[in-house]
């Protein structure tokens, strides 16, 4: 079984026909059951770092080891298996609420998914909808909201109970209060998991295990919030440009 323990040693990776590195250069340890703020501009490399977890895409130079493993040895289905990933805009299918959080894992029972869903901070919504988690979606969950998406789409992530769950931007249409009480949730439900999340917002990150800062495709800085807030220039901005005010730590 897959632990989650994700190694990147000097990965660089640039796209068919492109002029220059998405990335270049990652070296990062991130150890099974951490939380990992990802933060940096549009363009950083955010969104390429994390897909080369699940091998939607491979290195072009360096190695991504999982277990110590190089991820290019592991067997796809068991690799694929072990991660969930949570996309910004979220991908929701016609049929029930039920059906399209069954579709994490076919077998999963009423509790795991009200659970799931609970942890989501999806559950009220869904009930208070007028057939339940048997209300049918329309193509795409046009029926719903932006958030009410993100959160459908979590939910089901979560359902699989993954080893390595990937947040790639997925509470960005959620309010703040909302958001948090959704990351709160994450830390219970995920059970030892290794989280990658990626937001654009700092108030996001900055509560999570250690932050990674991307900038141009390199990193800038690997550590807690207050280390960066300490020695990262490109996260100060980020921090001044969002939040503002003098920092006291």
């Amino acid at each position: 079984m897959i632990e989650g323990d994700i190694c990147f040693e000097e990965v660089s990776f640039a796209y068919s026909g492109a002029g220059k590195e998405a990335l270049h250069g990652i070296n990062v340890h991130i150890y099974p059951g951490e939380t990992i703020g990802i933060i940096g501009s549009t363009g950083s490399g955010k969104t390429t770092l994390v897909n080369l977890v699940p091998r939607f895409y491979d290195a072009t130079k360096g190695r991504l080891l999982i277990d110590g493993c190089d991820v290019t040895q592991i067997d796809m289905s068991l690799l694929r298996s072990a991660i969930a990933v949570v996309p910004q805009k979220a991908l929701l299918f016609s049929g029930t609420i039920r059906e399209n959080l069954r579709w994490g894992r076919e077998q999963a029972d009423e509790e795991e998914l009200r659970r799931a869903a609970l942890t989501a901070c999806a559950d009220t919504f869904i009930r208070q909808s007028a057939q339940g988690y048997d209300t049918m979606l329309g193509q795409g969950g046009v029926n719903l909201s932006g958030g009410q998406k993100q959160r459908l789409s979590l939910a089901r992530a979560l359902v699989r109970n993954p080893r390595i769950l990937i947040l790639d931007d997925c509470t960005s249409a959620l309010d703040a209060r909302t958001e948090s009480d959704v990351l709160k949730g994450l830390r219970s439900m995920t059970g030892g998991a290794t989280v990658l999340l990626v937001s654009q917002r700092i108030s996001t990150v900055m509560r999570t295990d250690r932050i990674l800062c991307l900038d141009n495709g390199c990193i800038q800085g690997y550590g807690t919030h207050e280390e960066l807030m300490a020695s990262c220039k490109i996260y100060q901005e980020i921090y001044h440009s969002q939040i503002g005010g003098e920092y006291h730590g």
